[in-house]
């Protein structure tokens, strides 16, 4: 096991904002452990790291490691690196796994289940709807989901899987605290204070600068089991997570979108190149081999004996929310005996209605 005391060295190092990757290899070739460089702290320390880096170890050094230890206490974050039994085993897979990381929550060496969600910040109405519905179908059956808490499907796939009462873990680019986006840090705590994780391989105060979005992303995908693209624009960087997904072995799925629009093309590529095909929970289950649902106790979301009718119902309105006309439309049924289904399904707490006589399914 990791003794404590290097756990918080491992953390003195990644709280220099100048050491380079480059020059933190370097340095664990001049010393065996974080512990002992922390302890004698060679002259040869400022020609590796630089000075400015030299300095910022320094005066970090000189302020101790019971003052880093509290900082880290009263910010209710965490340590874990590879051997402490909980380090998360799928990372340590990975060519370039990270030797620390910051939390808050619950950290699992293993996850039975998991689906990275990821996509474009500028999404649209039916990608975030699409997203929270996958997430939230996914979570109810025992599916953990991970995602990078940025705006727009990020944002939808994890609120989705807390809707379920699932597990969710965000994969920050930025110091745990110093959420990004701002207006996510309610989502956070939420994440946190179901039983999910925020996690970051990078010093809690540090800034959310765009190179660090890139190395987040190979952890995104790296911890999941399969990750699955929901609208997405030419260069957008998620492109960078389903390039990590590829190269480290992770199953890729897209959802298909409207052929003109803008967020469609990229997941339409990958369709092209193989890619499973997803258009709600059960098609990745099934593509994934988790066909048997292992839904949460605590969710309370097994369905209720449904006739035919009333499940050819509900599965339209969980593609999407529709308004009568388009239901009478789609599943050729009388208006009064639509009108029988809508009520039964809504006392059931299956699906409400929406402004405009329109429905929605809430959950599976």
């Amino acid at each position: 096991m990791v003794e404590d005391r290097e756990l918080l060295c491992q953390a003195w190092l990644s709280c220099s904002d100048s050491l380079g990757i480059r020059a933190r290899q370097a340095l664990k070739q001049l010393s065996p452990s974080a512990a002992s460089l922390f302890e004698f702290f060679p002259p040869e320390v400022l020609d590796i790291a630089g000075a400015k880096a030299y300095q910022e170890l320094a005066a970090l050094r000189d302020k101790g490691l019971d003052k880093l230890r509290e900082a880290l206490r009263r910010a209710d974050i965490r340590l874990s690196m590879p051997g402490d039994g909980i380090f998360p085993e799928p990372l340590l897979q990975l060519d370039d796994a990270p030797e620390l990381l910051f939390y808050r929550g619950s950290l699992k060496a293993q996850e039975a289940r998991s689906i990275a969600m990821v996509g474009s910040r500028r999404e649209t109405r039916y990608g975030r709807e699409q997203a929270f519905a996958i997430a939230r179908d996914l979570a109810a059956r025992g599916v953990t989901i991970i995602s990078g808490l940025a705006r727009g499907i990020d944002t939808a796939a994890h609120l989705g899987a807390l809707e379920a009462g699932g597990q969710t873990i965000a994969i920050l680019g930025s110091g745990l605290k110093n959420i990004y986006p701002g207006e996510n840090r309610a989502l956070a705590e939420r994440i946190v204070h179901a039983g999910g994780a925020i996690i970051s391989e990078f010093a809690p105060t540090a800034e959310p600068l765009a190179y660090r979005f890139p190395i987040r992303n190979r952890l995104v995908s790296g911890l999941s089991q399969g990750v699955l693209l929901v609208e997405a624009r030419e260069k957008s960087g998620t492109l960078i997570t389903v390039g990590h997904a590829l190269r480290q072995g992770r199953e890729v799925f897209a959802l298909p979108g409207q052929v003109d629009a803008p967020g469609s093309a990229v997941p339409h590529r990958l369709l092209r190149e193989g890619a499973g095909l997803v258009t709600c929970a059960e098609d990745l289950m099934a593509d994934m081999g988790w066909d048997t649902p292992q839904r949460l106790e605590q969710t309370g979301m097994n369905l209720p004996d449904l006739t035919n009718d009333q499940k050819r119902l509900y599965d339209a309105l969980c593609l999407e929310p529709l308004d009568f006309g388009e239901l009478t439309d789609q599943l050729r049924l009388p208006a009064q005996q639509l009108n029988v289904l809508l009520t039964t399904l809504e006392m059931e707490g299956l699906i409400e209605a929406l402004p405009g006589r329109r429905f929605r399914a809430l959950k599976r």
